[in-house]
């Protein structure tokens, strides 16, 4: 099975109104969102972090079970949900976020879950709950207890107003990546934490680092996947775009699942994939992030939705 571990928050996105707008409480929270994403595909997942009791938590709690999400590992609190408001900027989403002390970020050490490695195969983290304290250090201990025995899935996500220290944050984010089997980001990410360096250095430094797979998504470009000693690009898909917010989450869920459905959930296994399963492993990603930009908000495309999407694709 998968588990899925991070923040939940409820994302507030605009909608025109009038001359102005108004602003749509949606379910949110990157890890949330690969959750919710591999739980419409249809693959074994559980998602585990703090849930507020308000009603806000019960949204995202009901969303959770609604969407095939298995909840064993979710905790329940008593603190406020966090809330986002989704900025668009040059049709890119901008965040900002409230909450000091909100549910998400109130775990504690003696509330990490046992993984049991002979059940949970794979391990996603990521996104702003790496930084938020005292959670983040919860999360983080799970990389490094675990990395040895489990597939560690990682997707930082950068939030660059949430991020106080550039130098310790990259860091701290290298050492979580030398922990990391399969480590995906967007363009976004990498010229935020690297500047103008080369794709290819930065791969490589990832690779040297421990990485099995390191993935970059290119917007409306497509994405690019790195192994060893090879590579594979993939095209982006023309759709008609609402908005892109979720779109990465879902990408990174569509990816999550197709290893899943391929069996390939074991190191020694991810390290070995062929190039035409890693392509075939992008293109349905890219699908399913694709659907996903056709409507408003994070809400990814179910498995008939994608299956009936890539029928009319041409590869």
């Amino acid at each position: 099975m998968i588990l899925v571990s991070g923040e939940s928050l409820i994302d507030f996105t605009p909608i025109s109104l009038g001359d102005g707008y108004a602003y749509v409480p949606n379910p949110g929270g990157s890890p949330y969102n690969v959750a919710i994403t591999l739980g419409k595909l249809r693959a074994r997942v559980y998602f585990f972090g703090k849930i507020s009791y308000d009603p806000f938590g019960e949204i995202l709690y009901s969303n959770l079970i609604k969407n095939n999400v298995d909840t064993s590992f979710v905790l329940r609190d008593k603190y406020l949900t966090t809330l986002a408001f989704v900025i668009l900027k040059d049709s890119e989403p901008y965040f900002i976020f409230y909450g000091d002390n909100t549910a998400d970020t109130m775990l504690k050490e003696e509330e990490i879950p046992f993984i049991d490695s002979q059940k949970v195969k794979i391990l996603h983290f990521g996104s702003i709950s790496m930084i938020r304290e005292p959670g983040c250090y919860v999360f983080e201990k799970m990389i490094f207890e675990n990395y040895k025995n489990c597939i560690i899935s990682f997707d930082p996500n950068v939030r660059p107003n949430l991020i106080v220290n550039k130098e310790q944050y990259l860091s701290r984010f290298e050492n979580w990546v030398s922990r990391v089997d399969i480590l995906k980001v967007s363009l976004a990410d990498l010229k935020w934490l690297y500047g103008e360096e080369d794709l290819d250095k930065i791969a490589e430094k990832f690779i040297n680092l421990g990485v099995k797979i390191f993935v970059v998504t290119l917007g409306k470009d497509g994405s690019v996947a790195y192994q060893k000693s090879n590579y594979v690009k993939v095209p982006g898909m023309k759709v008609k775009v609402i908005d892109t917010v979720g779109a990465g989450d879902s990408f990174m869920g569509g990816f999550l699942y197709y290893l899943y459905k391929l069996g390939k959930t074991v190191k020694k296994e991810i390290s070995n994939l062929s190039l035409e399963e890693l392509k075939n492993i992008l293109i349905f990603a890219n699908s399913v992030a694709a659907l996903t930009c056709t409507r408003r908000g994070a809400n990814p495309p179910n498995l008939d939705e994608v299956e009936k999407f890539m029928s009319n694709l041409y590869y």
